[in-house]
């Protein structure tokens, strides 16, 4: 039987300890949980807390305003100024659970994906709103695999009754 020298049974008795302490700072970060909703529960004007708001209408269209969606996302081709665009919610068929994709077909879900129309939308410009707080708050992100990767939450705004 070979001995090991004091820098081989170091390195060791390291390795284990360097992987816990790698696993444990892993599982520190913040998750996001998501929320599914039916898209009549998004519908509404959902408003930041600096003024900007994001109207979702039950047509699957949307309008926006206050929010400089160029200067949320990382990528240059996402619109300035007030816009306009559809949405629909992102999901996977049975038959493709690999595959995900923003479908007006899809009436529930824990992501929403905003198209926009004006100015024409170039390629690159990646805008979701994530469902968290059981459906009370929308988080934005430019990024599919990074829900709520943008520091801006929405809350929904109550709808008005008159007296």
């Amino acid at each position: 039987m070979q001995m090991l020298s004091v820098t081989s049974r170091g390195m060791l008795l390291r390795l284990p300890l360097c992987a816990l302490t790698v696993f444990s700072l892993s599982s520190c970060a913040t998750e996001v949980t998501l929320s599914s909703v039916s898209d009549s529960a998004v519908s509404g004007t959902w408003k930041a807390s600096d003024g900007g708001a994001v109207n979702l209408k039950t047509d699957r269209t949307f309008t926006t305003s206050g929010i400089d969606w160029h200067a949320v996302s990382e990528e240059t081709g996402c619109p300035q100024g007030a816009t306009k665009g559809t949405w629909a919610f992102w999901g996977s068929d049975p038959e493709t659970p690999d595959m995900g994709a923003a479908l007006d077909k899809y009436k529930s879900g824990d992501t929403i994906n905003l198209s926009f129309e004006e100015p024409l939308q170039q390629e690159g410009c990646m805008i979701n709103l994530n469902v968290t707080k059981g459906g009370s708050s929308l988080c934005v992100s430019d990024d599919i695999e990074i829900p709520c990767s943008r520091e801006i939450n929405l809350t929904k705004e109550e709808a008005k009754t008159r007296p």
